[in-house]
């Protein structure tokens, strides 16, 4: 099992190098776009870095698909226990999408929403700050 997850994380890696090598002697460049570092180049040690990580994400997803039928083994042997519901429970939900500055709320009731409308508008006023101290 660990050789299967060992191949992925190593091609990563080897990207990951190939990448700061191409930084280290001027081949590519660093730039930070608010708080996310871009990193951009046009030689082929960069190119080949950029390859390999996306070749560990695919080999990642490839090989997770070709464990799934072990699992899926595995959980049919398991007894199954019956359904037996206990009562009404309600479940709660809420959340915040973030469309550029502006925070739209919502939620199962309007405490939940009322607390997720806070939660966008302090995440808004974090980043601003942020952009205030960086500038």
């Amino acid at each position: 099992m660990i050789p299967r997850t060992l191949l992925p994380v190593s091609i990563f890696i080897a990207g990951i190098a190939c990448i700061a090598a191409a930084v280290a002697t001027g081949e590519a460049e660093v730039d930070l776009v608010l708080i996310f570092p871009v990193f951009s180049g046009t030689s082929v040690l960069f190119l080949l870095g950029v390859v390999l990580i996306i070749v560990s994400f695919l080999v990642g997803f490839f090989l997770l698909a070709m464990t799934q039928p072990e699992i899926a083994r595995q959980d049919m042997e398991l007894p199954r226990k019956k359904f037996e519901p206990r009562g009404r429970t309600r479940t709660e939900y809420g959340g915040v999408i973030m469309i550029g500055p502006v925070p739209i709320a919502f939620g199962s009731n309007k405490k939940i929403a009322t607390m997720m409308l806070i939660l966008g508008v302090a995440t808004i006023l974090v980043l601003i700050g942020f952009i205030l101290l960086l500038a």
